[in-house]
């Protein structure tokens, strides 16, 4: 992938879809990284992530953990 996980683009994008989850359901952040996992863990999931491109499903979870980690720090400094 051109962007590293922890870019500011590739971040913009988990936030996007984050809130796009809003419409249906507002997931938490161990609910978020637990649906980025099974997009790659599950054969599935990953062999349609990854018709796109060879490793999407794996950088999206790289990217969603970058993501979780970020929340959390936020949450921690307040």
């Amino acid at each position: 992938m051109p962007k590293g996980a922890s870019s500011a683009e590739v971040q913009a994008i988990v936030e996007r879809w984050r809130k796009h989850m809003d419409y249906f359901w507002t997931p938490n952040l161990e609910q978020l990284l637990a649906l980025a996992s099974g997009y790659n863990d599950d054969p599935k999931f990953k062999a349609n992530f990854d018709k796109m491109h060879p490793q999407l499903a794996a950088f999206m979870l790289e990217a969603v953990k970058v993501y979780v980690a970020g929340k959390k720090k936020e949450s921690s400094e307040k």
